[in-house]
């Protein structure tokens, strides 16, 4: 196969090993595809369906390219990608309506004017590449490219965008349910002091704790966003209220 070929003619693929090395494939139906094996030297994927799968451990090569393989314009939406490493890849336009990302941490990925909706749950979105793969990635880079992604129909249950993510540069979800903060850091130092000063017992307990996990949660990122009552949080509601209403009103 050519590095300009479509890729493989899902309806009539065997079950076996496909091997396309260094392939451009575009408009690919991978929900049609059977195969036990897929080996891939680099991919640039364009207009391909993985809507509804299971990506397990038979589509890891797909991400884990190098140089990083491309998705543009490719459907994820339903589709499980909880055991998929996205090791360097970039999204371009692509869709990930209803997808399972539950614990993702793509430190080393790259989302551009993608689109998220329904649950997203504990995410952790990176405006560089971070860990210890970071020296490793195939082109090497001081800063993720992360701009014009479209969150306004997704429920970031435990989501969080570290490491410089540009929140001006996304679209969010919008009301009263979210509070979006700047000088994250000082209002986390402002909040503290005025929670050490509530009653004794389980809400000033609960609120300390709750403000730590934020700040662990929430790594060198002067601007955030959240849910103002959050399931993942173990805090109860009026406590969840309480401290993010601390945080806003922070004299800062």
């Amino acid at each position: 196969m050519s590095p300009q070929d479509s890729g493989p003619k899902t309806d009539d693929v065997q079950p076996g090993v496909v091997s396309v090395g260094r392939a451009g494939l575009a408009n690919v139906d991978f929900r049609k595809a059977r195969f036990d094996k897929f080996q891939l030297a680099v991919g640039n994927f364009v207009a391909c369906d993985f809507r509804g799968l299971r990506l397990d451990e038979k589509f890891a090569p797909f991400f884990i390219t190098r140089p990083r393989s491309t998705f543009t314009s490719c459907k994820f939406d339903g589709a499980d990608l909880r055991q998929i490493s996205p090791e360097g890849t970039r999204f371009e336009k692509c869709s990930f309506d209803d997808a399972r990302l539950d614990g993702w941490t793509p430190a080393r990925a790259e989302f551009v004017e993608c689109r998220f909706a329904g649950k997203v749950l504990s995410v952790t979105f990176s405006g560089r590449p971070a860990g210890p793969g970071s020296t490793r990635i195939d082109p090497v880079r001081s800063r993720n490219e992360f701009r014009g992604n479209d969150f306004r129909d997704a429920q970031l249950i435990d989501t969080v965008f570290v490491f410089g993510v540009d929140l001006d540069q996304q679209r969010w979800p919008v009301g009263d349910d979210y509070v979006r903060l700047d000088k994250f850091h000082r209002r986390l130092e402002a909040a503290r002091a005025e929670i050490l000063g509530w009653e004794t017992g389980e809400m000033r307990t609960a609120g300390l704790a709750m403000l730590q996990s934020l700040a662990q949660r929430w790594q060198d990122q002067r601007e955030i966003i959240g849910m103002r009552v959050s399931p993942a949080v173990k805090a109860a509601p009026r406590i969840q209220i309480r401290v993010w209403d601390a945080l806003e009103h922070a004299k800062v």
